[in-house]
């Protein structure tokens, strides 16, 4: 009885309820934190429109993703003359491709769902899916998802390591080769998991505390 009522006292309740409180607050905090880990990000990023005659020229950013693990890439065009292409390649076929030092336009690219909105929004109603996307053709800024294919528009996890390619052109002047656009690459980091975990702790502490409470208040009343 005496471990019960110990519950009870101002400084326990104080104790339990203000740790529930902090993990409702840092929950969510973490999960906003936490929910990507950049692997890239470049505002602009420059390459030359030579990149569309040689792999080796054009922008490769490697990435590793795990099981149901999703990619994440935002990319924008707002640069004059420029234009460029974005594909996503296994590992081994871009390091083939390197080797032979091939066009990026004659690699086809891996699947991915992608919206044609602002910037930082996730995929909504006008989700696509595509193998490989032109800016501006396409849209000037796009958001992007990919876990290793798809089927329709719903991605399919398959893990591994694989490339993000960027080649593109400068339509100006014959001094005018260099091709701008900004970008930014991500994974799905824990937030979403640390967040469940911090709020599941903050409940669990609430009932805790309240089946203590019960119990306490039974045995006063009812059980003497």
């Amino acid at each position: 009885m005496a471990k019960w009522d110990g519950l009870l006292k101002k400084k326990s309740a104080y104790l339990i309820v203000g740790i529930a409180i902090i993990c409702f607050i840092l929950g969510p905090l973490l999960g906003v934190f936490l929910k990507k880990t950049y692997v890239y990000q470049a505002k602009p990023e420059v390459i030359q429109e030579d990149s569309v005659s040689g792999i080796t020229r054009a922008f490769a950013q490697p990435v590793s993703i795990a099981k149901d693990q999703k990619l994440i890439i935002e990319i924008a065009e707002f640069y004059p003359n420029s234009s460029v292409t974005l594909k996503i390649l296994a590992k081994s076929t871009y390091e083939s491709a390197v080797i032979a030092n091939s066009t990026p336009g004659s690699l086809s690219g891996l699947n991915f769902v992608y919206s044609v909105f602002g910037w930082g929004t996730t995929p909504a109603g006008g989700t696509q899916g595509d193998d490989a996307l032109s800016l501006p053709n396409d849209g000037l800024y796009l958001y992007i998802e990919f876990m290793g294919t798809r089927s329709g528009d719903a991605l399919i996890s398959w893990p591994g390591d694989y490339v993000v390619i960027v080649y593109g052109s400068n339509s100006g002047g014959p001094t005018d080769i260099n091709v701008s656009f900004d970008i930014s690459i991500a994974v799905d980091g824990p937030g979403d998991e640390l967040s469940n975990i911090f709020v599941l702790i903050g409940v669990f502490l609430l009932i805790f505390y309240f089946i203590a409470a019960v119990v306490v208040i039974l045995r006063k009343n009812y059980f003497r």
